[in-house]
């Protein structure tokens, strides 16, 4: 595999997950972000991903996975590189969109006992990049409920919506999901989210409760002839803390505020990082404006308009849904646009990144 280290490293535009994994997708992804695609329903877009089950494939050939382990530290950077011990993009980036909600699920932290050999925990977050009216998502409980309690709903397969803390949200909203949180995605809302996975695991998921559904063997809804998805009750109860995951004041505790700058006509918001990443959303790129950052690297999303990337030897232009990889080689870069874009940029934390107009 060459190395391109010293440009911007385009990714596959379709890495998404097949239906049988999504049965609640929506189309919003399509119709938003990936026109060649529009009309076709897209419940996960995996953009920038190091996951053994869905890599990223790299424009050039290639998987992400592979270009990072040829080239570690001009990929990674030195120091970040010797904090993580094996060469790998531990940040995963998902577009998703439902068009009805997602199962009740909690994640664990890496050192639950019911981890496999190829599986981690899943601290995420989620960025609202699209709501419809009165779209929302489920964080935690809206009152306070008993082990016993909720088990023996969830094993009776009561409908416990009611018991669920809905969120009314619109774009812009940002939520740090921490492992034990209980959660789920109502429809008509589209989500960046990034995610922290290890070096050759896969992120661990515990459903809860799965709103009663039925799916044939092409993940349609079957009430009659299909089967349930499988539960994790045993494993997922145990994490929950149904004293203190109660109504909006929990809510309030994972919700996280943006420094917001303005960049010229570019809004520049920079959600707080966590221990594993930061995401920052720049909105109305229009003047140049330069990159500069140090220990480690940064996953790029264009959600609206084009990007024009410019670098020493050479430039690169990233249409409407387009996502990159630029290398900790790579480090300084300048960006402009004559269409107003908007993009998330996610880095490992504790990569210094510094934006100024050039």
């Amino acid at each position: 595999m060459m190395d391109y280290t010293n440009k911007p490293i385009l990714l596959k535009s379709d890495n998404f997950t097949p239906l049988v994994r999504t049965p609640w997708a929506g189309s919003e992804i399509g119709k938003l972000y990936k026109k060649d695609y529009e009309g076709k329903a897209i419940g996960e877009s995996w953009e920038f991903s190091c996951d053994p089950a869905f890599p990223s494939g790299l424009q050039g050939g290639g998987t992400l996975q592979e270009f990072v382990e040829a080239y570690p530290e001009k990929s990674l950077s030195k120091p970040l590189m010797e904090r993580l011990k094996y060469p790998t993009c531990e940040i995963l980036i998902k577009l998703l969109n439902a068009a009805s909600p997602l199962s009740l699920q909690v994640h664990p932290d890496d050192d639950d006992q019911g981890l496999g050999p190829d599986e981690c925990g899943k601290p995420e977050s989620w960025l609202v990049l699209h709501a419809e009216k009165d779209a929302g998502i489920y964080l935690g409980f809206s009152r306070v409920i008993t082990v016993s309690e909720l088990e023996r709903k969830l094993t009776s397969g009561d409908n416990i919506e009611e018991l669920l803390q809905f969120v009314p949200v619109k774009a812009g909203d940002y939520f740090d999901i921490a492992p034990g949180v209980p959660h789920a995605i109502g429809p008509g809302v589209v989500l960046l989210e990034p995610q922290r996975i290890r070096y050759g695991n896969s992120g661990k998921t515990y459903r809860l409760w799965d709103w009663g559904r039925k799916y044939n063997d092409r993940g349609e809804i079957d009430l009659e002839n299909g089967r349930s998805r499988d539960l994790h009750l045993s494993a997922g109860l145990k994490l929950l803390d149904l004293e203190t995951q109660v109504g909006p004041g929990f809510v309030d505790s994972t919700r996280r505020s943006p420094v917001t700058k303005n960049l010229g006509s570019c809004q520049w918001l920079a959600f707080p990082a966590n221990s594993y990443y930061q995401v920052h959303l720049l909105d109305g790129v229009r003047e140049r404006i330069s990159f500069d950052y140090k220990k480690g690297y940064l996953a790029l999303v264009v959600l609206g308009g084009e990007v024009r990337l410019e670098y020493e030897g050479g430039v690169t232009i990233l249409s409407l849904g387009s996502s990159a990889f630029l290398p900790a080689a790579l480090s300084k870069l300048e960006m402009s646009s004559v269409t107003g874009a908007k993009l998330t940029l996610v880095h490992p934390a504790g990569t210094n990144l510094k934006v100024v107009m050039s």
